[in-house]
């Protein structure tokens, strides 16, 4: 089992897998006893089992499964049409990220010590994989890995925070992506990364990145979100599993504020 766990892991990482596999990943990682090697892995799966326990309908998933079959392709550089709308799409938020990245670059060579003796670790690490000169050279597998040493930390700053921003709207994985908006809901009340979630809707093609991002901003209540998932409503061109997502999201923000006022 441990050898075809492994197996999968390495096609999940390159988002090779079908959505039975990922199934198979979700099972094994709810487990008590995990090998110690792979425990780094749980926190994501185990956070794809608790939301989808928490958000969609029976029917939704269903359709969720029928949609979204088909793997990302892993290349990073490839030509394809999910590749060229990303491009068009991420030039729309470049200057408002890029000085960002710029940002984030330029800390990481002076500001290493700045992290408690118990964060200083992680984040050296995330530091060393997710900085925007490395990409290139890390694996999707390195970059996930990275992004999972943020729930090992007990604070953040917004270099940190930052580089996860970076990494939801700028990596050409769509797994390294989910992992990045997961992990910035745990730091919903750090500066600027409500309003990060909210902009990455503007910014997202891929279903799976978007329907995330809409329990996302369920999840922490973001009320200003309101807008911009209602775009994703009215847009024909995203898919009906993702406009139908947006309605229910609405519908949960909308409800909360009224019950509030």
């Amino acid at each position: 089992m441990k050898q075809d766990i492994e197996k999968l892991l390495e096609k999940y990482y390159e988002g090779e897998t079908s959505l039975q596999e990922e199934k198979e990943l979700r099972q094994f990682f709810q487990q008590d006893n995990i090998p110690e090697h792979l425990m780094s892995h749980a926190a994501q799966f185990r956070y794809f089992a608790s939301t989808r326990t928490q958000h969609p309908s029976l029917a939704f998933t269903t359709q969720l499964a029928k949609k979204l079959s088909a793997p990302e392709p892993s290349r990073i550089f490839g030509l394809t049409s999910w590749s060229l709308r990303l491009a068009a799409s991420v030039a729309l938020l470049i200057l408002g990220f890029g000085a960002g990245l710029f940002y984030t670059s330029w800390r990481y060579g002076t500001n290493d010590m700045a992290a408690s003796s118990t964060d200083a670790e992680p984040a050296l690490a995330m530091k060393k994989v997710l900085t925007f000169e490395q990409l290139a050279k890390t694996s999707a597998s390195e970059r996930i890995q990275a992004v999972n040493q943020s729930y090992e930390l007990t604070q953040v700053d917004q270099e940190i925070t930052q580089l996860l921003i970076n990494t939801l709207n700028f990596d050409a994985n769509v797994n390294v992506r989910l992992a990045a908006c997961q992990a910035l809901v745990r730091f919903e009340n750090e500066p600027d990364v409500r309003e990060a979630l909210i902009q990455s809707l503007k910014i997202q093609t891929d279903p799976n990145i978007q329907i995330t991002l809409i329990d996302a901003l369920v999840a922490i209540k973001e009320k200003r979100a309101v807008d911009e998932i209602q775009r994703l409503v009215q847009d024909q061109k995203v898919l009906d599993i993702v406009r139908q997502k947006a309605e229910e999201g609405i519908n949960q923000l909308t409800h909360e504020a009224n019950t509030v006022s």
